[in-house]
């Protein structure tokens, strides 16, 4: 249940960075904001960023099963992500 509520909040927090940071001025100025986006590295490392984070929340929701289990549960997840037998 915790877990649920903490991805949740950290989704919510995501998209409101990425709202604030791309979504606002291209409401605020139009598209032609974002056509300068190739030009503007900083611009491009917080999309980068922000990418990331998005894909890690995605990872954490298949890692998380092998995060709050014990024994022998760690043992399977980490054969099936991998593919190959590892030793606890």
């Amino acid at each position: 249940m915790m877990m649920t509520v903490l991805l949740a909040l950290a989704a919510l927090c995501l998209v409101f960075a990425g709202f604030g940071f791309f979504g606002l001025p291209y409401l605020i100025a139009g598209p032609h904001v974002l056509d300068q986006l190739r030009l503007r590295l900083t611009d491009k490392a917080v999309l980068t960023s922000l990418v990331t984070a998005a894909i890690s929340l995605v990872w954490v929701l298949q890692a998380s099963p092998a995060l709050i289990s014990h024994g022998t549960g760690v043992q399977v997840v980490a054969d099936q992500m991998t593919g190959s037998s590892w030793q606890v």
